[in-house]
């Protein structure tokens, strides 16, 4: 099979060159209505065309293909030449033509004529219309049926038959295509005729194809190269046209002979019907130019018999829809119509006209013939007589053509009765079978229906020893193929989906000894199929006979399903009870499995819920660890300067001490130890309310996640204990906390612990992520603004900033975007539940891949209990 879609532009570039050479042609010969021309056409050589009409005068001479060589004794060089002496002359004008052929001189007298629109209905017409006609069925055979050896022989036939006709309409002027004119005609009989011969009805040349397809065209090659050469030269030119002339004649004799043999030889019923399309398209196609061609002669040529050139496109066409159309079975009621039509017309017609001959040789002179009142008494007789003539010769049609043994519709009728009183499946395809058997006496055969477990279809009538199986999927697919039909053997040649599967098809038609098979389906479920073998007779089937088969199938589908399902029915009722015991053992044990499986999965979740509380605590206490050791290290410098005044303050004491009664010590040495002592204890004060803040802040965030303190607090008390918090931190990653404030003292109403929970975690990931960033004097900001009734806290860091595809996860519990081992991935979740569970607000974050990350908590003013959602933006 070619490509389809470049398959499509070769056959729609063909179609369009057709058309368009057929366009150029009818525009080119329209210039001949109402010329004058000699009442002959001289092609570009010179040469008489053998074309005339009864009226023209040369209709009764013999000037075919004779060279014109002068004009009234003026020698012409060109036909463009005699044709315009010819227009210079009014019409009716004689002339003496000056004529050569096989060497010798004769001469010819004619009157000039006026070319008609009538004259070129007879002579273009039938040429456009042939020769477009041929193309197209060519080009349309070849595109439904590209594999088919004989749908490329009708392809090239078509072709070359349509070029030589199109292109006849310019060989009488302007000559633009004469050379294609005659390749066609010396292609034409090797390609349509013999080439077809060799591939059709059926390719019996498979293996020497090729070899025996080369004879004639090598033949037609020769006759091309030859016409192409001697073109201008008359007397060869019309020795090859004879020799075209003969090889068409030898074509089509070899198709009628190879036809011929099919019929009687051939045993394949697609061979036989497609020979009866043949035929009927030689009958169609020939038929109606033989007796015009009679009549024309025995009238003495007053018939022009160009019409006939209107129907001999049937006979391409016949083949082409022989080829294309798998099922031909209906061509029997094709077949039955004409008859009809054909015999009842020509009945009809005698019967009138020897109705007329009676009536005037009997009333001719009677006053009833005369009179007003006759026509219409003639015409109510006829009318009278019409149905019955007409009933009178369908019924002889059908019982002399088409008669058969048994009546269908009775038969249809005491089956559906017969089938609709049984449920048992024996009884319904025995009768079946029967009704087949005695109807056609047929030879062999069977009904099939699908065996699931199998996997196959299963011969359940007539019984055999042998238990026949035929595989499911080989048969659907080709039953699936002929789109609901019935599947022939012939099918599987001409299938071309059959692919690889044809042979294996083929044997499984061998196994049951079927010609056809019948499928029975129900709501498009194959559920069987009816093989059907050759009849006894050795007569092939009709269209009656399939229409009776598939009707029949389509009855027995409903009753073979029904029966199969009874038979199903009764096997479940015999084992229904025991599985209705194995069924309630079953529920007991699997009530059982599911009571434990609950339990299990209680306890599993109660795990669940313990782990999540424990990891959220080791999150927490990971944090305070930090928290804790950077605190540790803040207090080291302000306990260190409290211990050294305190040990200053304890010299001075004894100083002091010593002093006490010593005449020496004046009023004011006393005083200046007063206030070094003063100082040396201010100092240590102020160092203690430096540690006392950093263990309150500390305190801050020790509290757990149930033990509420709900209260109006200042955001930026919380913002410093955090970052007072976090100083030592911020230190080592080399970062600097930048503060801004949008109001003096912006507050909020919730427990502080939580808010400063969140800001730690959003704080301490700025800080790792600034460190891992390593930018020297890198900030962090921590912006606060209110906006109405909400309170905005942004935390912008200076970072790598976070992958886009990162960003709809970052608040995913156990999801981290740090290094394996330095993060939890619990912070970032723990910050969206505190947001939204205890400040009724919501988190989001923004983030420039490799320049900077900011976290945006919006928390009501006022608080609340409705849960907010986290963004990810």
């Amino acid at each position: 099979m070619p490509d389809d879609s470049w398959h499509k532009l070769r056959t729609t570039t063909l179609a369009l060159f057709a058309l368009a050479l057929a366009s150029v042609c009818t525009i080119n010969s329209t210039h001949w209505i109402g010329s004058t021309f000699p009442g002959f056409f001289v092609m570009s050589n010179r040469v008489i065309a053998s074309v005339t009409l009864p009226h023209w005068p040369s209709a009764d001479s013999e000037i075919f293909q004779h060279e014109v060589v002068a004009i009234d004794g003026h020698p012409i060089a060109t036909p463009q030449a005699l044709y315009k002496r010819i227009a210079e002359s009014p019409a009716g004008t004689r002339f003496v033509y000056t004529l050569l052929k096989d060497g010798k001189r004769s001469f010819y007298t004619a009157a000039s004529m006026k070319f008609t629109s009538r004259d070129y209905l007879l002579i273009f017409v039938p040429y456009l219309i042939s020769g477009l006609g041929l193309a197209l069925i060519g080009i349309v055979v070849w595109y439904s049926k590209p594999e088919a050896p004989a749908g490329l022989a009708l392809l090239i036939g078509g072709l070359s038959g349509g070029l030589f006709a199109v292109t006849a309409t310019d060989l009488y002027s302007p000559y633009w295509f004469f050379r294609l004119h005659v390749l066609g005609e010396a292609f034409f009989p090797a390609s349509l005729l013999m080439n077809l011969a060799i591939v059709f009805p059926v390719d019996r040349f498979r293996r020497h194809r090729r070899l025996l397809l080369s004879i004639p065209y090598v033949a037609a090659t020769a006759l091309g190269i030859a016409y192409e050469i001697f073109l201008y030269r008359p007397r060869a030119y019309s020795l090859i046209h004879d020799l075209c002339m003969d090889f068409t004649g030898l074509g089509g004799a070899t198709l009628l002979m190879a036809v011929g043999w099919d019929f009687f030889t051939s045993d394949s019923q697609l061979v036989r019907q497609r020979i009866r399309v043949l035929l009927l398209g030689l009958v169609g196609g020939f038929a109606f130019p033989g007796i015009l061609m009679f009549y024309s002669g025995i009238t003495g040529g007053e018939v022009p018999v160009n019409y006939a050139g209107f129907t001999v496109i049937l006979f391409p066409l016949s083949i082409g829809y022989a080829i294309v159309q798998h099922d031909l079975f209906e061509i029997d009621a094709l077949l039955k119509r004409s008859a009809y039509y054909m015999t009842i017309s020509v009945t009809l017609a005698m019967g009138y006209l020897g109705f007329l001959a009676a009536a005037d040789w009997a009333l001719h002179s009677s006053a009833i013939a005369r009179s007003t009142y006759f026509p219409l008494l003639f015409t109510l007789i006829v009318i009278v007589f019409l149905n019955p003539i007409k009933d009178a010769v369908q019924q002889t049609v059908d019982r002399i053509f088409f008669r058969l043994k048994y009546n269908p519709k009775k038969m249809l009728e005491f089956t559906s009765a017969v089938l609709a009183s049984t449920l048992r499946l024996e009884d319904i395809v025995s009768f079946i079978w029967e009704t087949i058997r005695s109807t056609m006496g047929i030879e062999a055969g069977g009904i099939f229906v699908r065996s699931a477990p199998a996997r196959a279809y299963e011969r359940i009538f007539p019984l055999a020893n042998d238990g026949l199986l035929l595989d499911e999927h080989l048969l659907l697919a080709g039953l699936t193929d002929t789109g609901g039909r019935i599947l022939s053997r012939p099918d599987l040649d001409e299938n071309p989906r059959a692919g690889q599967n044809r042979e294996m098809r083929r044997r499984a038609f061998d196994s049951v000894s079927a010609e056809i098979l019948i499928p029975v389906a129900l709501k498009r479920d194959l559920i069987g199929f009816i093989a059907i073998g050759k009849k006894e007779s050795g007569g092939f089937f009709s269209a009656d006979d399939v229409d009776f088969l598939k009707a029949l199938a389509n009855q027995s589908a409903l009753s073979i399903a029904n029966a199969l399902a009874y038979r199903e029915i009764q096997s479940l009722n015999a084992a229904l009870e025991q599985r209705v015991e194995q069924r309630t053992a079953e529920l007991s044990r699997s009530n059982h499995e599911l009571h434990s499986s609950v339990l299990r999965l209680e306890q599993a979740y109660a795990d669940l819920q313990r782990s999540k509380q424990d990891l959220s605590r080791a999150e927490k206490m990971a944090t305070l660890g930090r928290l804790a050791a950077g605190v540790a290290h803040e207090m080291n410098t302000p306990l260190g300067a409290s211990m050294t005044s305190l040990k200053l303050l304890q010299n001075l004491v004894s100083e002091y001490e010593s002093s006490v009664g010593d005449p020496t010590v004046s009023t004011t040495d006393h005083r200046e130890i007063a206030f070094e002592m003063s100082t040396l204890v201010g100092s240590t004060r102020d160092w203690l309310r430096k540690a006392a803040a950093h263990i309150g802040s500390l305190k801050l965030h020790t509290r757990a996640l149930q033990n509420m303190d709900v209260r109006s607090f200042s955001v930026l008390q919380i913002v410093e204990d955090v970052g007072l918090l976090l100083s030592h931190r911020l230190r080592l990653s080399q970062s600097r906390l930048v503060v801004e404030c949008s109001s003096e003292n912006p507050q909020l109403h919730g427990d502080p612990g939580k808010l400063g929970q969140v800001l730690t975690n959003l704080l301490s990931n700025a800080i790792d992520a600034n460190r891992e960033a390593a930018r020297p004097n890198a900030e962090i900001r921590i912006a606060v603004q209110e906006d109405g009734d909400t309170l905005t806290i942004r935390v912008e860091d200076q970072g790598p900033g976070i992958p886009r595809e990162d960003l709809p996860r970052i608040f995913d519990e156990f999801f981290s975007t740090k290094p394996f081992g330095e993060g939890t991935g619990l912070g970032l979740s723990i910050a969206r539940d505190i947001t939204s569970n205890f400040f009724n607000g919501m988190i989001a974050v923004e983030s420039t891949f490799g320049k900077s990350s900011t976290f945006i908590v919006r928390i009501p003013r006022a608080g609340g209990s409705t849960r907010a959602r986290s963004v990810a933006a």
